[in-house]
């Protein structure tokens, strides 16, 4: 089962077509919409097998075009002292293993 998602233009047109007035409808009509873990509850077998899935496949355009939350992934400032951290750390070391080296 592992792979490539084979690209449906239907569903991906369906998928960013589908209005927010019918989601606020169903928001205001089924208090169990949109809320994480439900699929579990209402069909677990369906739901190990998605989880599996996705996991174990890449989709057809994720070399093409990026998700929207890569785009707006910022890291926190946090974050930047370790990335700055281990770049200076890695330059040390890297400068050490060749001057012993070489």
């Amino acid at each position: 089962m592992a792979g490539f998602r084979k690209p449906s233009a239907k569903k991906s047109f369906s998928a960013r077509t589908t209005g927010r007035i019918n989601r606020s409808v169903k928001r205001a009509t089924n208090p169990f919409y949109g809320k994480k873990g439900n699929g579990f509850i209402k069909d677990p077998e369906r739901s190990i097998k998605n989880s599996i899935y996705h996991k174990t496949t890449t989709g057809g355009f994720s070399s093409i075009k990026s998700s929207k939350t890569e785009q707006s992934d910022d890291l926190s400032a946090d974050e930047w002292v370790k990335v700055i951290l281990f770049f200076i750390v890695v330059f040390i070391v890297g400068g050490f293993i060749g001057v012993t080296f070489f």
